[in-house]
């Protein structure tokens, strides 16, 4: 599973690099003197952050070197505003929902990770500094050996989460040191709990760009090519291609788009040489009027020529985030997970690729 930390860079470059020299001063000044309290950068909009550490597993499969070996690491994006459930909050408080992918690292004969929807509180403590508060469900795979035979095990449970911001004022408004607790609970299997460190940031309140907008009713081609690693011993990585249609859903439902895919998975010599068709749905979130963040779900159908042709219905988890280049061209990366529910041959893909509207 050594592609993972491949996409934590990356989400994190593009997190330091989406804002421009003359937003961040737009940034500044609204903070100086916001007109609407939603306006400033701490209180509504769009947040990324990336953070690496170490923790611990205890119960259930622990055994030998419960430690994670400093491989732990989360990405999380989300948007953060100041009402619950559409009420106003007191000015010290917002809440936040996150989409988070958590590795727990290597601890021996347990690499478990996955991705979870965590809802958040958060407290402003000053001027860009914050504490917050998260929970939500966690769907886990966790590649691993039980009475001598080696799976890939799903399981669902609890993500718990702890998170202080602290300014860094030396950078683009709104990025902070962030240092969190993540607590994952879970029946029949092990529990863990891991301190990390890293950086994120809030973004202020984005508005759309009719240079970068994606025209409604518009339909897009894509193709995307890249690794393919299945999470299983004795395999091969091998180049994988995705060919997609996508259409966003415009502005009644401008957080939402759909999406059609062909995915060849391409061939690990040995367990797995995939190809089929996904169908999802994507929670698309603005960060600048040229960047975004997206995640999505849906069934992935697909044959097997490893294993006799024999096909099977299959989950397509897709993390992604996209640049405008115009109004009819946008580039992208994303990190895929094809879960098969079957503890076995189970693959992450991390593409790059290229949007053209039609």
């Amino acid at each position: 599973m050594n592609i993972k930390p491949t996409l934590s860079f990356s989400l994190l470059a593009m997190l330091l690099a989406c804002a421009s020299p003359a937003q961040a001063q737009s940034a500044q000044r609204t903070q100086n003197a916001p007109t609407d309290i939603t306006d400033a950068p701490d209180d509504h909009g769009a947040y990324l952050s990336a953070i690496f550490g170490n923790g611990r597993i205890q119960g259930g499969n622990a055994e030998g070197n419960v430690w994670m070996r400093g491989r732990t690491f989360e990405v999380r994006a989300g948007r953060q505003q100041r009402t619950l459930f559409g009420s106003p909050l007191p000015d010290t408080l917002s809440e936040r929902i996150d989409f988070v992918h958590y590795n727990e690292g290597h601890p021996d004969n347990n690499h478990r990770d996955g991705f979870a929807v965590q809802w958040l509180m958060v407290r402003q403590l000053g001027a860009g500094s914050a504490i917050e508060l998260g929970i939500g469900p966690y769907l886990s795979m966790n590649t691993t050996v039980i009475d001598g035979r080696q799976i890939d095990d799903a399981n669902v449970g609890a993500l718990v989460s702890v998170g202080l911001r602290l300014p860094l004022n030396f950078m683009p408004q709104g990025t902070h040191l962030r240092i969190g607790y993540n607590h994952v609970q879970m029946r029949n299997v092990h529990r863990s709990d891991a301190l990390m460190i890293g950086i994120g940031r809030q973004f202020g309140r984005s508005e759309a760009d009719p240079e970068t907008d994606p025209a409604d009713g518009q339909t897009w081609f894509g193709i995307s090519g890249g690794n393919s690693i299945t999470n299983m011993s004795g395999t091969d990585a091998a180049l994988a291609a995705v060919l997609e249609a996508r259409r966003y859903l415009g502005e009644r439902m401008e957080h939402w788009a759909v999406s059609g895919k062909f995915l060849f998975e391409g061939d690990d010599g040995a367990r797995v040489d995939r190809r089929g068709v996904a169908a999802q749905l994507f929670y698309v979130q603005r960060v600048t009027p040229r960047f975004a963040i997206s995640a999505g779900l849906g069934p992935y159908v697909a044959r097997n020529r490893r294993a006799d042709n024999i096909t099977h219905g299959n989950l397509l988890i897709t993390f992604q985030a996209e640049h405008a280049v115009s109004r009819h061209a946008r580039v992208f990366a994303n990190f895929n997970r094809v879960k098969t529910f079957r503890q076995t041959d189970d693959r992450d893909l991390f593409q790059v690729g290229f949007l053209k509207d039609f």
